[in-house]
């Protein structure tokens, strides 16, 4: 968590944080050739092999947290039992930094096309004031 507050810290005011979240199921590269090998075969062994790989079960699976900046990267394994814990800590960290979020361009301009039609609105009531003034 140092690591990562380290990381928000370093792109307060420019750059950004990208946080992905995957499970972790621990099987591996290997594990995932063998599936790939046992779909392209047609014999009975691989479609057991397969159907044995594909069954999850009961089991909980770590959770596999990466961060990364332009500059640098991290990731750490999160137990099952530890992930409330962590994805509060996350949340709370993601809302501390959330001031250095950029607005989006659209809202930015949807929110000066309203200034703007308010300003021309408060003229145009001056303007049909002015002008009753004169009139009396």
């Amino acid at each position: 968590m140092t690591a990562l507050a380290e990381l928000f810290a370093a792109t307060k005011d420019t750059g950004g944080v990208t946080v992905t979240l995957k499970r972790y199921d621990f099987q591996g590269v290997k594990e995932e050739r063998q599936k790939k090998r046992a779909r392209r075969s047609e014999g009975e062994e691989a479609l057991q092999l397969l159907a044995g790989r594909m069954s999850l079960g009961d089991k909980e699976y770590a959770t596999l947290v990466r961060a990364a900046t332009e500059k640098r990267k991290i990731s750490t394994l999160v137990a099952p039992a530890e992930l409330d814990e962590f994805l509060a800590r996350l949340h709370g960290m993601v809302l501390n930094n959330a001031h250095s979020i950029k607005k989006s361009e659209r809202l930015r301009r949807k929110k000066a096309a309203a200034k703007k039609q308010a300003k021309a609105k408060q003229q145009q009531r001056q303007a049909s004031a002015g002008a009753s003034a004169k009139a009396t």
